[in-house]
């Protein structure tokens, strides 16, 4: 089993509150606070979609069981991505682009965590979704806990603001959001106790996903 969390979110978002505006052609500022939550739904939903993260960003991937040859974890159903915990030789880990890998900790049967040494393994920026690969002559750790053993810490995203951000990307987003305030009143759209945000429980325009479509990333095991 294995699960991943966002640990730090992106600082600022792709898409400029002027540009959303200019998009849905929004000439008040009476519903600014309105739109930069849309902004932020929109890139959260592009982002759940596409897989990947846009602006930098830090997550962790928690694994309860080591990647082992012929090791049987699938279990016949699950929601999310799927990475290469198969794979003897590596570990994808979810929400392209990688920049880079924080840490891999494991942690013995009383949760103290250990640092595994970095000379033991590489970071593959160059495939997508991003790996943690073993080097060579090198094992993975063995955790004593049998929950969460391994986790690894690692940063995603283009770059630090959306000039990085592949334009198509923010032309999604800008329509996104021009799309769910004009049906703003289908549902409520306002910050969650976690600061993320309800959106308009309308479908999404199909010329929208066609433009994220090109960026997907559909995670296997290889």
């Amino acid at each position: 089993m294995l699960s991943f969390s966002l640990v730090t979110p992106p600082a600022v978002e792709p898409v400029l509150l002027a540009d959303a505006k200019q998009q849905a052609r929004i000439d008040t500022t009476a519903d600014d606070a309105l739109v930069a939550n849309l902004i932020t739904g929109a890139r959260q939903w592009a982002e759940k979609y596409t897989g990947r993260a846009f602006i930098t960003q830090t997550w962790q991937l928690a694994i309860d069981l080591l990647p082992g040859a012929g090791e049987k974890w699938w279990d016949g159903e699950r929601q999310g991505p799927i990475t290469g915990l198969d794979a003897v030789n590596y570990i994808s880990l979810p929400r392209a682009p990688l920049q880079s890998v924080t840490s891999v900790q494991y942690f013995d049967n009383t949760d103290t965590p250990a640092v595994w040494p970095t000379s033991n393994y590489f970071v593959d920026t160059v495939r997508e979704p991003g790996r943690l690969a073993l080097r060579l002559g090198s094992v993975w750790p063995v955790p004593e806990r049998l929950t969460n053993g391994i986790v690894i810490t690692y940063v995603a995203g283009y770059g630090n603001d959306g000039t990085s951000v592949p334009e198509t990307i923010k032309t999604a987003i800008r329509q996104l959001v021009a799309h769910w305030y004009e049906h703003r009143g289908d549902a409520a759209t306002a910050p969650s106790s976690r600061g993320a945000v309800i959106m308009p429980s309308v479908p999404v325009p199909l010329v929208i996903q066609a433009l994220l479509d090109p960026y997907r990333i559909r995670y296997s095991g290889v």
